[in-house]
């Protein structure tokens, strides 16, 4: 990716994974998963919540280490770089609605 400045490849990829994964499960779901969009907004805010709580106590305790010039230099708290926040909130929705869709869907599949 020599035409995307290195530093924000992540942001990127995370970009590109969270469209495809959410326009798979809303393409045909999303009747489904609109009426479901509470529940999704919660798992969203419990997982950005316990983030905010558990992340920058493995940072201050050194579980991990972010380079500077990999991220876009916001922090949080020291030591959580604000691209956290947008990465869990893809996992945790994409989670959520495939947990939705292939569990409690009408059609069970995509």
């Amino acid at each position: 990716m020599s035409w995307f400045p290195s530093a924000y490849s992540h942001l990127f990829m995370l970009t590109v994974a969270a469209v495809a994964f959410h326009t798979i499960l809303w393409a045909r779901n999303g009747r489904f998963l609109w009426r479901k969009r509470h529940i999704i907004l919660t798992v969203v805010a419990i997982a950005e919540l316990w983030m905010l709580i558990t992340d920058p106590i493995g940072g201050r305790w050194g579980a991990w280490y972010f380079a500077p010039d990999k991220v876009l230099g916001v922090w949080l708290f020291g030591v959580m770089p604000i691209e956290d926040l947008f990465g869990v909130a893809v996992v945790s929705s994409s989670a959520a609605c495939a947990t939705l869709v292939f569990g409690y869907g009408p059609r069970r599949w995509i």
